[in-house]
């Protein structure tokens, strides 16, 4: 392999005395040949003819006429002067295989004869075809794959194939000669036809292994498209593959004998003729990285590799710490490489004490939705490790009150520090607190998805007072953020992770979540979270509102009939929809942090049991929250009287009527619209058509009488007219 690698670096000096070293010694020529061919595509050859027929000449003397027909024919192909070649090629070959049975025919074939005006082509085919033996293995680019010779007939001038799946075919030598590849036993794709599962096991176990036969296969150096061509070959593809490059090239990065260059899309790793310095080579690359966050990512791949060199690491952990001094880096990724630093050492840098003061110090924003300076810092923090490790310092910085923070802002933990947060709180008894959180987090289930799940799992296993939404109401929330991560947890393994624990919690185990909390469920908000999930969820949370369902009603599927507005849908115009949706906002977005801030001042009082600013804002929270999840409800169920097909002769929502009261004579005109639709339409009096009124008028037709019951007393009207107005 040293001379491949030669001229893959275009180390060419070293090529040619490593050429000359091996005239004369009785070597095998393999090498050099696989050299040759790689010079002879960077157009090096020319020059090296004389040298490419001394060394055929010695190797004659040598007795060994095949290897010399080879190095010259190859050394032909590769760019070498033809008058100097051509003849010592033909005289080598005739030696050699005159008297095989296949040599003629094979001569014929490619047109390999003395006096040919070109034997670069000729001598090409030939090759090929001498490689064609039984028991070689072969690759068909075409999609068959590897294969393995059975049979070679040179009077009929065709060879026999059985392939990786069996199949076996017999092939024509002039096609072979076009389709086929060698493949030599150290191959990827041969190893693969010998041992298909046992080559993808130890790819997966060892994949420096692979990637070392890949960049042999192509002298030393390979680009991440010929690796990944590689790795298809043996049926690693997709996300496989993926996985296995991530952890093949930071081996790599790690290695002694590889060089590694270029973006993940775009490398080349180039095999080394001898080790490297890991120390020397490390320290360069940490020196050479675009930033701070970059090099401390080299470093973790360094310390998750499981290496045992503790100067290597302490080596690593001085560059970081220098490079975390410089002002230009950003504050997130200097305080993760201090803390880093803390965990490694023991003890805490004191720049990490000094950079979070004044985060510390800074004052609390009246906004309750917005993260406090130093809660801020966490969530910008580049890994949930990081988060996690930053969890270990809080005491040091915020003394024995830390806890009492950390009860306050809750919510704003960033997503690796939740669950150990919420171990803790527990621990110490803190309960009270975490409830008051998951109330408000049922409101906004999207605020923090990881916090919520981990409440969840703790309170809805217990009996919540009577104060916290209704059970129904909490499943709506629960699905709502299920929906949500469904959609957005793609590309994002910690939302991911809180998707899959949700679905466990819901729809997992011998007594699911669901069951509980739509127990109580009536047929209407059953529908409801029917066209919630429709947005998208898991599909063991389909199919366990779909069980839920059924065991209540196993026609519940059925459907309904009758006019459209006399389903669950709640019928409006857009107007209307957007004044119900900002009243929602102004809950969500005002009243219910302002509630929370409340809380955490009453809170600060002392003693809960006897404090009455503590117990009307807990009562105010219960009613905003339900307040809150009521209208996120009737949204949901919200339908818009633009997009429905409105019956041209029949009074319905939507409907411009004039009708008569018969005992007065009276006559009046309004607009039957959504209970969000305010007072007034285009002048019109607006009536929604749940109230009473409407709800008499609805079915009409243009000339009926009806008697209407109102909370006045009961009236007789006559409808004169209806009209469908452009909404």
């Amino acid at each position: 392999m040293r001379l491949p690698i030669f001229v893959s670096q275009e180390k060419w000096q070293e090529f040619d005395e490593g050429w000359q070293e091996l005239i004369g010694s009785g070597e095998p020529i393999d090498d050099l040949l696989d050299a040759i061919r790689l010079a002879g595509t960077k157009k090096r050859m020319a020059s090296r003819t004389k040298q490419a027929h001394d060394h055929s000449l010695a190797l004659t003397e040598e007795g060994r006429h095949s290897d010399a027909a080879r190095l010259a024919g190859t050394a032909l192909v590769a760019g070498g002067n033809p008058a100097d070649l051509t003849e010592i090629l033909m005289e080598a070959a005739q030696t050699a295989w005159a008297e095989e049975v296949w040599f003629e025919p094979y001569c014929e074939l490619t047109g390999l004869r003395a006096g040919g005006a070109d034997l670069r082509g000729p001598w090409r085919s030939f090759a090929k075809l001498c490689a064609f033996e039984k028991g070689a293995l072969v690759y068909h680019p075409g999609g068959w794959g590897s294969g393995e010779i059975q049979e070679v007939t040179p009077a009929r001038l065709e060879m026999k194939v059985r392939f990786w799946n069996k199949r076996e075919d017999t092939f024509p030598l002039h096609a072979a000669v076009e389709i086929f590849e060698p493949l030599r036993e150290a191959d990827l794709r041969g190893r693969h036809f010998r041992d298909p599962e046992g080559v993808i096991k130890e790819a997966k176990k060892d994949p420096l292994d692979a990637l070392r036969a890949i960049t042999a296969t192509h002298n030393g150096r390979a680009t991440t498209a010929a690796v990944r061509n590689a790795m298809m070959g043996i049926g690693v593809e997709g996300s496989a593959w993926s996985a296995w490059w991530r952890k093949a090239r930071k081996l790599a990065e790690n290695s002694e004998w590889f060089e590694v260059t270029g973006t993940p899309q775009k490398s080349i790793i180039s095999l080394l003729l001898t080790a490297k310095d890991p120390m020397q080579t490390l320290r360069k690359t940490l020196e050479r990285a675009s930033g701070l966050a970059q090099a401390h990512s080299k470093v973790r791949d360094l310390l998750t590799g499981g290496t045992t060199d503790e100067a290597l690491v302490e080596m690593a952990l001085g560059v970081l710490e220098e490079h975390a001094l410089m002002d230009s880096e950003p504050l997130e990724d200097r305080v993760a490489v201090w803390l880093l630093l803390r965990a490694k050492r023991g003890e805490s840098p004191p720049q990490l004490a000094e950079a979070l003061a004044p985060l510390i110090d800074a004052e609390t924003p009246a906004d309750p939705a917005t993260p406090p300076a130093l809660w801020q810092l966490f969530r910008d923090l580049p890994s949930v490790k990081d988060q996690e490790r930053a969890l270990d310092v809080m005491p040091e910085l915020l003394g024995e009150t830390w806890l009492d923070e950390v009860c306050a802002h809750l919510p704003h933990a960033g997503d690796g520090q939740v669950r150990p947060l919420v171990d803790r709180l527990l621990k110490e008894n803190r309960q009270d607190a975490m409830s008051v959180h998951y109330a408000g987090l049922l409101a906004r289930p999207h605020r923090a998805p990881a916090l919520l799940v981990s409440l969840a799992g703790i309170f809805e296993r217990q009996e919540l007072s009577e104060g916290f939404p209704t059970r129904p109401q909490r499943a709506h929330a629960l699905l709502n953020l299920a929906t949500n991560l469904y959609r957005s947890k793609r590309g994002n393994p910690q939302m991911t992770r809180v998707c899959g624990r949700l679905t466990e919690l819901l729809a997992g185990g011998t007594d699911p979540l669901l069951r509980t909390l739509l127990a109580e469920a009536d047929d209407g908000t059953l529908r409801g979270v029917n066209t919630l999930i429709k947005r998208g969820v898991e599909s063991e949370i389909d199919h366990m509102v779909t069980e839920i369902c059924i065991d209540r009603d196993r026609h519940f599927y059925a459907g309904q009939s009758g006019p459209f507005w006399e389903g669950e849908t709640i019928w409006t115009t857009k107007a209307g929809l957007e004044r119900r949706s900002a009243e929602l906002r102004v809950l969500v977005d005002e009243k219910i942090p302002a509630n929370q801030e409340a809380i955490g001042r009453a809170a600060s009082f002392g003693d809960l049991s006897e404090n009455s600013e503590w117990e009307a804002a807990i009562a105010e929270q219960r009613t905003l929250t339900g307040r809150a999840m009521e209208i996120e409800e009737e949204l949901r169920l919200a339908g818009l009287l633009e997009e429905v097909a409105i019956p041209v002769d029949t009074v319905c929502p939507g409907s411009i009527v004039r009708y008569r009261e018969l005992e007065s004579g009276n006559e009046e005109r309004i607009v039957i619209l959504g209970p969000w639709d305010g007072e007034q339409w285009q002048g019109i009096q607006v009536v929604s058509y749940r109230a009473p009124l409407a709800a008499g008028l609805l079915g009409l037709q243009v000339g009926a009488v009806e008697n209407i019951v109102l909370p006045a007393g009961e009236i007789e009207i006559q409808v004169l007219e209806q009209e469908i107005p452009a909404l």
